[in-house]
């Protein structure tokens, strides 16, 4: 069997932000990096009511610098050889999933317990330890 390489990955470029309304950033920010920031911080604000997050009193902590180590995180970082998100959703993908697999397919009876034995057992009694 032969492979056929593909380099659609070369041509996919990661589309950029340079700037908002005319303001500069100080360093360029992807599009994920923009939507990971704005999710994290989403979640911020629902779990601002909430222990312990409500206990944090440093506006700048809670709304900018925990979404930017959560962008950052995201997008920088890799578990296993994949993004972080996606190893959380296979790990819990794995966790919730039937255990009871032969060659990537469910066997048809996993929850039959214990061993069962088609024909006579033959099995020799000893007498060790008794006097």
């Amino acid at each position: 069997m032969r492979q056929i390489r593909i380099y659609n990955q070369v041509f996919r470029v990661e589309k950029t932000v340079y700037s908002m309304q005319g303001v500069h950033l100080p360093f360029p920010v992807s599009y994920r990096q923009m939507a990971f920031f704005v999710g994290a911080l989403f979640i911020m604000i629902l779990l601002n009511k909430f222990p312990p997050i409500s206990w944090i009193d440093l506006f700048l902590v809670k709304f900018i610098a925990i979404p930017v180590l959560v962008a950052w995180f995201f997008t920088r970082k890799t578990l296993d050889g994949k993004a972080p998100h996606r190893f959380l959703l296979r790990y819990l993908e794995h966790f919730f999933a039937a255990h009871h697999f032969a060659r990537y397919r469910e066997l048809e009876h996993p929850h039959r317990s214990g061993y069962q034995y088609a024909h006579d057992i033959a099995y020799r009694k000893t007498t060790r330890g008794e006097s």
